[in-house]
């Protein structure tokens, strides 16, 4: 069995969020959207939208594409749990 792929959420709150200090507040006003959307996401209860994935290649320098792939991933692999 494959261990679980990396939620996008785990991505943003371990490699952004931690180690520059950021609370979810601050993030959620950066990305300009609701604190609750934004912990929802980092708990693995949302998906990355394309919307937010393009805020986030702002923010952080990165490509849209990495928050979407990664999400397509994680989706693919819990899909695969179920059968």
């Amino acid at each position: 069995m494959q261990r679980e792929p990396t939620h996008p959420g785990i991505f943003l709150e371990e490699d952004y969020l931690k180690p520059l200090g950021l609370s979810h507040a601050t993030m959620a006003k950066l990305l300009g959207i609701e604190e609750a959307t934004l912990e929802a996401f980092i708990h693995k209860e949302l998906s990355v939208s394309k919307e937010l994935a393009m805020r986030l290649e702002h923010l952080f320098n990165t490509e849209w594409e990495f928050w979407m792939n990664t999400q397509r991933t994680y989706d693919r692999w819990i899909e695969n749990q179920m059968h």
